[in-house]
């Protein structure tokens, strides 16, 4: 039964915690009103550096419970495939480590970040225990044992920087991306972006490659449409490539056009990957898929914003059979900086759509996901959890979030109202088949805070309710 008992989890997305780290990876409510009050859009591509140098060991604790009506979806056993995780709203994702030893160090324009957490494990908190406590009491092995999930180093010149490494990554700058969002805990990266009035940006990530029985299957004796003779391509091995243009028109207007290419069953080489080229004219259709996107932010005036996303998996022409469906996602929104005494805030409403069939295609290996296993001791299990790499509620949905977020020093508090439609097409469709099943309209509510070392949280929809309380301390 699709979300119905995690509604309340929807603004788990966001956080009023702002770590100080070599990276900026998040766009927070404290970033967005420091770009919109000096008149700034916002940058097209995440993470960037952030200017941060310390060398320094900190730790951090966080314990947080929650308490309500929740069953958590999740499966167990030996590389099975798990429920997808927006139906639990991402809610272990955004929920912080008990522990958190940082560790961060800097030779000049060198520099390096590392987080070693100690945590619950995935299914011990869906199927057991809504919290970040590590059942030792149980089992000795059962903390969390597959970080670090951040974990990266990164150069930061005059005119370009380099990092490689674990962190997140996102384009555009809207709350709910379409192309390439930051829902995944994190991707394997290496990243080169130069700075400027045109800004150019080149990713390569490495996806973990596991199949389970029935997808390797398919990829192993399936043959796509338009497919070369040597299909099917068939070595362990999925790579995103991913590059784009920012251009810096004004102070207050940045556009942005990109590409990506999924390549799976094949290495990659230049002429897949060249940096410069257009990736979709290869044609490579046995082993890549393409993507195309554009996004802009405008600041017409101070404090105010219009941003917007364009993301085209594919495009049926007048002379092409419908073998292969036009697949789009987008989003639309704006935002509104603003100051009440002490207190900064931003409001922002934002209409995101993704049609049934984009990020999906035949070959497993092709479809964009960011897969990540999670082995755990307690239960014994290898759990595979497919995170979106596009919009974080996949194929055939739509939403409407209105957000109002308020911060001083020491204090911060989000409040959301949403409206989702999730059909029943997802990235395990057969494609490009449509899916039967009933679609699920979610309408709710969040707030969300943070009184210097208390954090708090609650949630509505519907009959569902869920409070979450923790404190968090540094040293």
């Amino acid at each position: 039964m699709l979300m119905k008992k995690s509604l309340v989890f929807f603004l788990l997305f966001l956080s009023c915690l702002f770590f100080s780290e070599s990276l900026t990876t998040k766009l927070s409510p404290q970033f967005v009103h420091e770009y919109l009050e000096k008149g700034k859009a916002l940058p097209g591509v995440l993470p960037v550096p952030s200017g941060e140098k310390e060398n320094k060991i900190s730790l951090e604790i966080s314990p947080v419970f929650y308490f309500g009506d929740f069953e958590g979806k999740t499966k167990t056993g030996w590389f099975v495939l798990s429920d997808p995780p927006w139906e639990n709203f991402y809610l272990y994702e955004n929920t912080p480590p008990l522990l958190n030893v940082l560790v961060e160090g800097n030779v000049e324009d060198l520099s390096f970040y590392t987080e070693i957490p100690f945590n619950n494990n995935y299914n011990y908190f869906y199927t057991e225990s809504l919290n970040n406590i590590p059942p030792l009491w149980k089992e000795l092995a059962s903390p969390d044992s597959n970080f670090p999930y951040t974990a990266y180093g990164v150069y930061d010149g005059d005119s370009f920087y380099l990092i490689a490494g674990r962190s997140k990554i996102r384009w555009g700058s809207s709350e709910f991306p379409v192309a390439i969002s930051d829902v995944s805990p994190y991707f394997n990266h290496f990243t080169f972006s130069t700075k400027g009035k045109m800004q150019y940006t080149f990713h390569l990530v490495s996806i973990n490659p596991v199949l389970t029985k029935s997808e390797w299957e398919k990829q192993s004796t399936f043959v796509p449409v338009n497919a070369d003779p040597l299909s099917p391509y068939t070595e362990k091995v999925k790579t995103l490539a991913a590059h784009r243009l920012d251009f810096h028109l004004a102070e207050s207007l940045r556009l942005g056009v990109g590409e990506l290419t999924m390549i799976g069953g094949k290495y990659p080489d230049l002429f897949v990957v060249s940096p410069f080229s257009i990736w979709h004219n290869n044609y490579n259709e046995g082993y890549t898929n393409s993507m195309a996107s554009l996004d802009f932010s405008w600041v017409p005036e101070k404090g105010f914003e219009l941003h917007g996303e364009f993301a085209l998996d594919d495009l049926v022409g007048t002379t092409e059979n419908e073998s292969k469906p036009t697949a789009y996602a987008f989003n639309v929104g704006l935002r509104k900086a603003f100051s009440i005494g002490p207190l900064n805030g931003v409001f922002g409403v934002e209409y995101a759509l993704a049609t049934r069939f984009v990020y999906n295609t035949f070959l497993p290996y092709l479809k964009f996901n960011n897969r990540i296993v999670y082995l755990t001791n307690l239960p014994s299990s290898r759990t595979i959890v497919d995170y979106p790499i596009g919009f974080a509620f996949g194929p055939d949905s739509r939403l409407l979030n209105v957000s109002f977020d308020l911060f001083k020093e020491n204090f911060c508090l989000e409040t959301d109202l949403f409206y989702l439609v999730k059909g029943p097409n997802t990235l395990y469709t057969e494609y490009p088949t449509m899916e039967e099943g009933e679609t699920k309209t979610v309408f709710g509510a969040s707030l969300r805070g943070k009184v210097r070392h208390i954090n708090f949280s609650l949630f509505f929809s519907g009959d569902e309710f869920l409070a979450g309380l923790g404190v968090e301390f540094g040293f």
